[in-house]
């Protein structure tokens, strides 16, 4: 079958019900991405950017773009990974990404939860027990993506997060009436505070196909397990119907949640009373904190 764009060559992959030949595919690709960068201003001359790394293909694949990037746009970039310590999977996750680093000659932070904290993801998770594991994961991370990048004088943090999550995080947070948490479902979360970084998503409407694709057709270095802890979500069940079913819909939804406006209440920060780090709880001690000091 012939590619749907350039008609002449062979079709190796399916998105949306149409073919595409590999070179037509990386070029839709790196316009989709350069389209909500632009649309958006999520990088601009100047800025110093941190990437955070996690040593699957959606990191993997916004690393290589953001550096070929950096050929339109003049900003600095570096990346980081955070080492949780998981067993097994956590080095390989590293491995993949000092070797992607290597590759682009990009500048790797490493931050060790367990030098930082005296503690692994899973001791932290086992003293934790009313909370998922992945919910304890996702404290750690938040709570070092800002505060790492940001004490290094870094004015954004760049995540992989792709058009499947932001679906996956619309539908659930709109089914359970969380509607102001959809108002951060945005490809940029600006900062409202100094001690907040601008988080930018730019592959925000690209799908985990594409960005597997991408990676391998680019020969990147990723890891192609699953970390042994995740699990499919009722959730993500309902978000891989919706190009079954419908092909370009998932596309559709995500361009209609970029333009979407929910009122949201101006949130009142205080400085952790453990780590001087910003919290909404009223006893004054953020997520992160309650966390580690629970033993």
């Amino acid at each position: 079958m012939k590619c749907y764009i350039c008609r002449r060559n062979e079709a190796v992959i399916k998105i949306e019900g149409k073919n595409y030949c590999k070179d037509c595919f990386l070029k839709l690709y790196e316009r989709r991405v350069e389209r909500v960068i632009k649309k958006w201003k999520l990088i601009e001359n100047g800025d110093r950017v941190m990437v955070a790394l996690s040593g699957g293909k959606d990191s993997a694949s916004l690393l290589y773009f953001l550096n070929k990037y950096r050929k339109v746009v003049d900003f600095e970039i570096e990346a980081m990974f955070i080492h949780l310590g998981i067993p097994k999977y956590s080095d390989l996750a590293l491995e993949k990404s000092k070797e992607l680093t290597e590759i682009l000659g990009i500048k790797l932070h490493i931050i060790d939860i367990k030098k930082e904290t005296g503690k692994t993801l899973v001791e932290i998770a086992r003293v934790n027990r009313k909370r998922a594991i992945c919910s304890v994961c996702g404290i750690i991370k938040r709570y070092y993506m800002n505060k790492y990048p940001r004490e290094r004088g870094f004015n954004k943090v760049a995540t992989g997060h792709n058009m499947d999550d932001m679906v996956e995080f619309f539908i659930k947070n709109f089914i359970n009436r969380n509607f102001e948490w959809n108002d951060k479902l945005k490809p940029i979360v600006p900062s409202t505070h100094p001690k907040l970084l601008t988080k930018i998503r730019p592959l925000y409407e690209c799908s985990n196909v594409e960005n597997y694709y991408y990676a391998k057709f680019n020969s990147l270095p990723f890891v192609e397990s699953k970390c042994p802890f995740s699990k499919i979500s009722k959730w993500k069940n309902i978000v891989e119907c919706f190009d079954e079913n419908v092909p370009g819909s998932k596309r559709q939804l995500i361009r209609t949640i970029e333009e979407l406006n929910f009122s949201v209440k101006e949130q009142e920060y205080k400085e952790c009373k453990i780590c001087g780090e910003l919290t909404t709880s009223n006893n004054g001690i953020c997520s992160f904190c309650k966390l580690i000091q629970r033993d």
